[in-house]
C-alpha cells in the first residue's frame, strides 16, 4: 500500500508554506518571539538553528510532515503517521497565535499578511487530511 496522496499533498503544501513563510520573514526581518521570548541570532540564523521565524515554522515541524505522511502507507493499520501530522498541524496554527506579530495586523505588509494565512491554511488542511486519513486506519 503506498503512502496517502492527500495527506502527502497536504505535508507538501505546509512544506511550501513554511519555506514562504521563511522567505517573509527574512526579507522583513521577523525574528521568532513565541510568547515574546527571543534567541540572540539574526533571522535567518534562527531558522537555520531550527527556531523558526515570526511567520515561518522551524524546518523541523514540515520535514516531520513530510516524513510522517510518506510513512503513511507503510501499514494500513497504523494511524501513527497521520496523528504526526495532525499534532503538527494543531502546532503550527498555536505557534501563529503566540508570535506578537500575528497581533499586529496594521503593520502588516501584504506578504507577512499571504504569510500567515498561508501558514494557518496550510495548517488547517494537514489536520483535515491527517484525520481523514486516521478516520480510513
Amino acid at each position: 500500500m503506498g503512502s496517502d496522496p492527500v495527506l502527502v499533498a497536504a505535508a507538501a503544501t505546509f512544506a511550501g508554506a513554511s519555506v514562504f513563510g521563511s522567505a517573509v520573514s527574512v526579507r522583513h526581518d521577523l525574528p521568532g518571539k513565541p510568547f515574546g521570548m527571543s534567541v540572540p541570532l539574526s533571522v535567518p540564523a534562527g531558522l537555520l538553528a531550527g527556531w523558526g521565524a515570526g511567520v515561518a515554522a522551524p524546518w523541523p515541524m514540515p520535514l516531520a510532515a513530510l516524513i510522517a505522511a510518506a510513512a503513511s502507507g507503510r501499514s494500513h493499520r497504523s494511524a501513527k503517521p497521520a496523528l504526526v501530522c495532525e499534532v503538527l498541524g494543531i502546532g503550527c496554527i498555536a505557534g501563529t497565535l503566540v508570535e506578537p506579530v500575528t497581533y499586529r495586523p496594521s503593520w502588516w505588509p501584504p506578504a507577512v499578511r499571504a504569510a500567515i494565512v498561508a501558514n494557518v491554511a496550510a495548517s488547517a488542511l494537514l489536520i483535515v487530511a491527517a484525520r481523514r486519513t486516521r478516520r480510513r486506519r
